[in-house]
């Protein structure tokens, strides 16, 4: 077990305070002051110091010093504080400053922030370091629990106290509960692996899917009965009349067949297609002269206007080369002119030479033959390498010219050949528009069918056999007509015949779809007395779970109690986290004195369960007259009217019993 003891905690210029210390040393302590005096301050104080925030769990809460409502400037707002960490002393010290920044050129300086120092044991340190020297005693949230009898009633949220409790109490394992209650030994075979809430979720919605089923069901058999037609047929006898009327339908359509297709009226037809196939010879005979003359000037235009579109195209092509080559040639000379000019540079360069007239070894000054000789070796070498550049430059030069004249040619040519396209086109459309006018000519000539004499005396001899021919179909209408009235009267039999035969059958479909429909009622009324006794075991399950859980929770702690599941009116059970003492709930109707109480007793709980004990700060103390039992330090802050300063005394321990 842990253990952390106040010794000393010291505010300057905190929240008002311009001073203050409190000398525990590690015992208990009552700090008295009228109302707004710092007391609640100091403990804001203390939890600022370990983890940058007021005791009501803020990180943004005021620190500076007011005065007539503004901050006073340029004042260092600290707190320090000294502990017995396992009997080993431990300080920690923070201040919470302003910076102000003179910038270059000003005359005063400008505020630009604040800035806070850390020590720990009297030695600065990173806030990194610090907050990791702070941890390492306890982690904030722990500390918090176990600082404030308030914290976990009032300052955290249901599911976190929810979760806090099973993590010190252990939860119910499935087990447990199944030994628990043995009716709920089927209960596995149920879940088939899935969580009670899940298989819930799932059977609940299954549920209310079977109801509304349920309920559609009578509506559906209703309206299916309600389109029941009525009928008495025999749909065996209804079909072989239909059969018969088929047969005698097709004899009908045989006996018309017969009799459109008379010998006489064949032979005149023969005839009248002889006479059309002559028709179409003789305009073929009047026309064809003077079409082959329009058709063989069509093809040569066709062939006219492809070759100047062939023309134009090989032109194109010629002009986008030019543009390449010309582009190129520009290039070249550009180049060119660059190695002019590197060779009349390289050419004007004059030889230089740094003469060693001393020995680099010895330093004696060398004999006048060898100052000349190396002289004239490196007057030979400078002339030899400048011939060989620039002959390297002219020889370059000459091929870039030689590149550039066979360009230039390469242009001239693709320009006479574009000139000559040009000439072609010019000859070509000339031509064409030759052609054109041939056509419209030729188009005049082309003699008129309708005027030529043969043709006009087959075409009367064609509308002398189509008339007979009209004159034959209509003595043999009349019998064909007879015929027609019969198989329209036949026709309507059958229609008859087959809609009482579909009303037959739409009866014996309606029987069958009611019958399915009262076998899936009775199906799904099964499933839902199934599904309600696994909804029943699983609320079974929860409420021995409930059972145990509550049980073993409440067994840890002396006066607090817990009510971890609430009743819901349609009989389900909901999470929750309500603390009760003496069956009155925390959050109405418990008064100061019995939650400071109650906040104690959790804390002795969590701090058995958390291994550390550290102090606990009792706001509002003066509510009550005996504090509960506990072996951590107490640091009681009690309203006091005539303490208009805070004033300390070192506290007695505290009674065992509670308010």
């Amino acid at each position: 077990m842990k253990n952390l003891k106040l010794t000393n905690l010291t505010l300057k210029n905190f929240k008002g305070i311009k001073h203050f210390e409190l000398q525990a040393e590690g015992e208990n302590a009552r700090i008295f002051g009228d109302n707004a005096t710092g007391k609640t301050s100091v403990f804001d104080a203390f939890v600022w110091l370990l983890f940058n925030k007021d005791s009501n769990n803020r990180s943004d809460f005021a620190i500076k010093t007011l005065h007539a409502g503004k901050e006073i400037n340029n004042l260092e707002h600290e707190v320090s504080a000294s502990f017995l960490f396992d009997g080993r002393p431990l300080s920690l010290r923070k201040v919470y400053k302003e910076k102000w920044t003179r910038k270059r050129g000003a005359a005063t300086a400008e505020f630009t922030g604040h800035e806070t120092d850390y020590e720990v044991d009297g030695v600065p340190v990173k806030k990194k370091e610090y907050q990791e020297t702070v941890d390492s005693i306890v982690q904030e949230d722990v500390f918090k629990l176990l600082t404030s009898p308030l914290y976990f009633n009032e300052q955290m949220k249901w599911q976190d106290r929810r979760s806090t409790l099973l993590e010190v109490c252990g939860d119910v394992e499935f087990e447990d509960v199944l030994a628990f209650n043995g009716e709920l030994a089927e209960l596995p075979t149920i879940l088939r692996g899935r969580a009670i809430e899940d298989h819930r979720k799932i059977v609940a919605a299954r549920k209310t899917e079977i109801n509304k089923e349920l309920e559609r069901i009578p509506v559906r058999i209703s309206e299916v009965q309600n389109s029941i037609p009525d009928s008495d047929f025999d749909s065996n006898a209804l079909q072989i009349q239909v059969n018969e009327i088929e047969a005698k339908l097709d004899e009908n359509s045989s006996l018309i067949n017969n009799i459109k297709n008379g010998a006489v009226i064949t032979t005149k037809q023969q005839k009248l297609r002889g006479i059309e196939m002559d028709l179409q010879q003789i305009k073929r005979d009047v026309e064809s002269g003077s079409l082959d003359e329009v058709n063989r000037l069509n093809t040569k235009l066709q062939e006219e206007r492809s070759n100047v579109s062939i023309m134009q195209s090989k032109k194109q092509q010629l002009a986008d080369s030019t543009s390449y080559r010309s582009e190129r040639m520009n290039n070249l000379e550009a180049e060119r002119k660059k190695l002019l000019a590197q060779y009349k540079e390289l050419d004007a360069k004059p030889f230089s030479h740094n003469e060693e007239c001393a020995c680099p070894t010895c330093g004696q000054d060398l004999p006048e033959e060898q100052v000349t000789a190396a002289r004239e070796k490196a007057e030979s070498e400078f002339n030899l390498k400048k011939s060989t550049q620039l002959e390297a430059i002219k020889t370059q030069g000459i091929e870039l010219k030689t590149s550039i004249e066979n360009i230039k040619n390469d242009i001239e040519k693709e320009k006479i050949a574009m000139a000559d396209i040009d000439t072609d086109v010019e000859k070509k459309s000339r031509a064409i528009a030759k052609l054109e006018e041939d056509i419209e000519k030729a188009k005049d000539n082309v003699q008129d069918v309708t005027q030529d004499g043969v043709y006009q005396s087959a075409l009367q001899e064609q509308a002398k056999v189509q008339e007979e021919i009209k004159r034959l179909q209509d003595n043999a209408q009349d019998a064909v007509a007879d015929i027609d009235t019969q198989n329209a009267e036949l026709r309507t039999r059958r229609s008859e015949l087959n809609s009482q035969i579909a009303t037959q059958a739409q009866v014996v479909a309606a029987e069958k779809r009611i019958q399915e429909l009262q076998e899936q009622q009775t199906e799904l009324a099964r499933e839902f007395e199934d599904i309600e006794k696994q909804l029943f075991l699983t609320e079974s399950f929860i409420r021995s779970k409930v059972e145990l859980l509550e049980e073993r929770i409440n067994s840890k702690f002396k006066h607090a109690r817990f009510k971890l599941f609430a009743q819901q009116i349609n009989g389900g059970l909901q999470e929750v986290c309500e603390t009760t003492f003496e069956g009155v709930p925390y959050s109405s109707g418990l008064n100061n004195a019995a939650k400071i109480n109650v906040g104690i007793d959790i804390i002795n709980t969590l701090t058995e369960h958390f291994a550390i004990r550290a102090p606990i700060f009792v706001d509002n103390a003066e509510a009550v007259t005996r504090i509960a039992d506990t072996d951590s330090q107490l640091i009681s802050l009690v309203v006091s009217e005539p303490d208009k300063q805070l004033r300390i005394e070192q506290a007695p321990d505290a009674d065992s019993e509670v308010a």
